[in-house]
């Protein structure tokens, strides 16, 4: 168990270069507001470079990243090695202690304006990848002190997935009103799911004994399972794949508007990753997990036994169960924003209210953002986000687009206070987006204002 779990941190925590970015909500001329709301569009048409024309990472939770990976010797370590006291690790965790990362980054990527220059489109094609999990504070307490007792609702899930989007924002209401639709087709790559709804430990002198109850399913294209020979149970060891394609297909919808209120006051709301999955019940393998085992404790030197088990999660064995067919919904994202300009629109401030529908909680967040555009073909803004009303973050973003490259960069763990491995210490997420692109075709002339 405890090197899964090691695993599944690892998987979180060390892919710490980051998917979307705030920051970037309010910067005009970058390219990835329109990932925000379909209904954005950059100044000028691009054409992205192949993989570092987009990349972009979100890792987050409500637990401090630096609660979960710490220092130890010039490297880092997960808080489950034994190198960190439970004293450092048990006072910061919570009763439910969820993390989870999304991953996005751009194959291909173009748009350009129509000939009024406001009709915007663009096509994109993006490889997609999720996890969420949710561990609870008996289960590490189990790990770290050998505390008995009765764990549930260990979970995790994580999928892949391509995905290939057309988008169109046009003009209403005299250039006042803009609306954006991007549909998305789905290629399903691999996904599985693990949860246990009942995981007890109890200690009978130097023997541990673990009931567990739970289930295993996983979906992709040439994944297929081998039950040993005199045996009915399978170990995660037993799975084989060989890629044959995807698993399952889907479709889903970004909607988005925004509004002027004002000449300097616009409002603007999305609804991001509205769609699903369907996983195919020819590519998935399932099983269920109803185990009652013992083992003893690692013994030391001196014949005495170490107080915490060290045992590997393929102990726990699962039994072939029907697999069926599946359809799994997208982390859908609602964002709602405001943003008024000065100076005749070279200042920005900005404020962006954004709800994040994860596997197992919803993430809301607060930012506020100022920007500021000296120049036609230069942005520069810093933000601050209110995370879920557990603490805040301080972010930056800087966008470059003069008439031949289109570049992008944000992050939010410059000002924040990190390890020398740059894992913030108070922060329960991390970004960072990077984009590069050729400009291609006109500017674009939105609402006959700005700059033209």
């Amino acid at each position: 168990m405890k090197k899964t779990i090691l695993f599944v941190l690892a998987v979180l925590c060390a892919a710490s270069v980051p998917a979307q970015n705030p920051t970037a909500y309010f910067m005009e001329g970058s390219t990835f507001r329109s990932q925000f709301n379909p209904a954005f569009a950059p100044d000028r048409g691009y054409v992205n470079i192949p993989v570092i024309g987009g990349m972009q990472l979100t890792v987050g939770g409500n637990v401090s990243l630096s609660n979960i990976l710490y220092p130890r010797n010039g490297k880092l370590v997960t808080l489950l090695d034994e190198s960190v006291t439970a004293s450092e690790v048990l006072p910061n965790l919570r009763d439910n202690n969820c993390l989870g990362l999304d991953t996005r980054v751009n194959l291909f990527g173009i748009g350009r304006y129509t000939a009024n220059r406001k009709h915007f489109w663009s096509f994109d094609l993006a490889v997609r990848a999720t996890e969420s999990s949710s561990l609870p504070y008996s289960l590490f307490e189990f790990l770290k002190l050998g505390k008995q007792g009765n764990i549930g609702n260990v979970r995790f899930a994580a999928d892949s997935y391509l995905e290939a989007g057309f988008n169109y924002s046009f003009p209403l209401l005299d250039d006042r009103l803009y609306i954006g639709a991007r549909v998305k087709f789905l290629a399903g790559l691999a996904r599985t799911s693990v949860e246990y709804t009942r995981f007890n430990v109890t200690m009978q002198e130097d023997i541990w004994s673990v009931d567990a109850e739970g289930k295993f399913d996983l979906s992709a294209g040439g994944a297929s399972v081998e039950v040993p020979e005199g045996s009915e149970t399978f170990e995660l060891g037993n799975i084989s794949y060989k890629p044959k394609g995807p698993a399952g297909y889907g479709m889903a919808v970004d909607l988005g508007a925004t509004f002027d209120v004002l000449p300097d006051l616009q409002v603007s709301l999305a609804v991001v990753d509205l769609g699903f999955i369907g996983w195919s019940k020819s590519s998935t393998i399932a099983g269920t997990s109803s185990q009652n085992l013992e083992f003893t404790g690692t013994t030391v030197s001196g014949g005495e036994v170490e107080p915490t088990p060290d045992f590997d999660f393929e102990m726990l064995k699962f039994t072939p169960s029907t697999a069926t067919g599946t359809a799994k919904s997208l982390r859908t994202t609602i964002n709602a924003g405001a943003e008024y300009k000065l100076w005749e629109r070279r200042v920005g401030l900005g404020l962006l209210y954004s709800a994040r529908f994860w596997a197992y909680r919803t993430y809301h967040n607060i930012t506020a953002s100022a920007s500021i555009r000296p120049v036609e073909w230069f942005t520069f803004a810093g933000s601050y986000s209110f995370l879920d009303n557990r603490s805040g973050v301080f972010g930056l973003a800087m966008n470059f687009t003069p008439g031949w490259i289109n570049f992008f960069i944000g992050t939010d763990m410059l000002l924040s206070k990190h390890t020398p491995q740059w894992i913030p210490i108070k922060q329960s997420t991390m970004n960072l987006t990077f984009g590069l692109g050729i400009p291609l075709g006109p500017r674009g002339n939105r609402s006959d204002k700005g700059w033209l």
